[in-house]
């Protein structure tokens, strides 16, 4: 796969520099995260994959390599400003990942800087679970508060409801170019997308905000499969939590 001829590569633009309160993403933090994600069982065998864009530059990772034993030299980078492949690994047969035209395709839709692509067991079977839903959907949780809102900028809150599309797998990952459009156009507020049977797509305004996303999303996630066996509701009724409200009203005064 050649990323520079992909049209949305094409037409997208530099990230944001980082700021002073932001570790700029290297070469070699970016192999750090994939070995933390490998850790977590987020990226095992060879999936799983992340991009960055900051500045003109857009890392991806390679396709088919183990996350674990991943090198700085493994990393395809680019250039958004000569729209050109700046570095690539030494190894010929390696290609960039699969992913890298989903990725340009959500920084390209979201204006975000960061995607990260797991394979985790959580991602994979909350879709199972929820067969016949085309979301996926949970409130009153205090790790929403770390997920980021694509509306605000800022983060989201307790009650949420969080919503986060799930859509059908398919033989390959650019099969999936449209219905990732379709859930984004859909579910705007969502930084993030289920793929049923797969894994799940999330993003943000830069690489640790998207890192911390995707570690609350991913255990919100893993606490929905717990409620669903103990037979808990993943969402508050509204009424029950206008009765919960209105009490805590009562008794504060």
């Amino acid at each position: 796969m050649d990323l520079t001829t992909d049209i949305n590569f094409i037409n997208l633009g530099p990230g944001k520099e980082s700021t002073t309160d932001i570790e700029a993403m290297t070469v070699e933090l970016f192999v750090e995260l994939l070995h933390s994600f490998y850790e977590q069982g987020w990226m095992r065998g060879t999936g799983g994959a992340m991009a960055v864009r900051q500045g003109n530059i857009l890392i991806v990772s390679p396709s088919s390599l183990q996350k674990d034993r991943m090198k700085s030299v493994d990393l395809f980078v680019y250039n958004l400003e000569a729209k050109s492949l700046s570095s690539r690994p030494p190894n010929a047969r390696i290609s960039v990942s699969s992913c890298g035209v989903l990725f340009t395709l959500i920084m390209s839709l979201t204006g975000t800087q960061c995607v990260i692509h797991t394979h985790s067991k959580a991602a994979n079977l909350i879709t199972q679970l929820l067969k016949d839903e085309d979301a996926f959907e949970i409130s009153h949780q205090e790790y929403i508060k770390g997920v980021y809102d694509p509306f605000t900028g800022g983060n989201m809150s307790y009650e949420g409801p969080l919503t986060i599309p799930i859509i059908p797998n398919k033989p390959t990952e650019d099969m999936l170019l449209d219905s990732i459009r379709s859930s984004i156009e859909k579910f705007p507020r969502s930084p993030a997308v289920l793929v049923r049977n797969h894994g799940i797509f999330v993003w943000g305004p830069n690489w640790e905000r998207t890192k911390i996303t995707t570690e609350c999303v991913e255990y919100l996630l893993d606490l929905a499969i717990e409620m669903k066996r103990n037979k808990i509701q993943l969402c508050q009724e509204a009424e029950a939590a206008e009765k919960l409200d209105y009490m805590q009203t009562v008794f504060s005064e």
